[in-house]
């Protein structure tokens, strides 16, 4: 009786053959390293050392796009504020403008109609 292996296998096998790798037998494999398996007591302080850093960095990172999108907003709303500003000033200055002109318009009229008056230095 004989036993098939996938396709899959059989291609990896031949991959490896190929290529010149030896087949590891279970005696020849490197044990692999628990999951849980404690550090080294070199490695504890660095990473913890590095993970602090990368944390501090962050945050500092976090702090100045806070700072930069606060200044943003400020920086918005104080244009808006300018643009209310001049939209409020140019309203003003053309409804002066109007009531001036509908008085000389009237003074114009009131000239032509003979109120000498109305007309000095004309």
């Amino acid at each position: 009786m004989t036993t098939r292996l996938p396709r899959s296998v059989l291609l990896i096998g031949a991959a490896c053959a190929a290529f010149g790798f030896a087949p590891l037998s279970a005696e020849e494999a490197p044990p692999a390293p628990a999951a849980d398996a404690p550090k080294a007591d070199s490695e504890v302080p660095e990473s913890a050392r590095l993970n602090r850093e990368q944390a501090n960095t962050a945050q500092a990172q976090l702090d100045a796009n806070a700072a930069s999108q606060r200044a943003h907003d400020d920086a918005v709303r104080q244009r808006e504020e300018t643009i209310r500003q001049q939209q409020a000033d140019a309203a003003k200055a053309a409804a002066d403008h109007e009531a001036a002109m509908a008085r000389w318009q009237e003074t114009v009229k009131a000239c032509e109609r003979g109120d000498r008056a109305r007309c000095e230095g004309r």
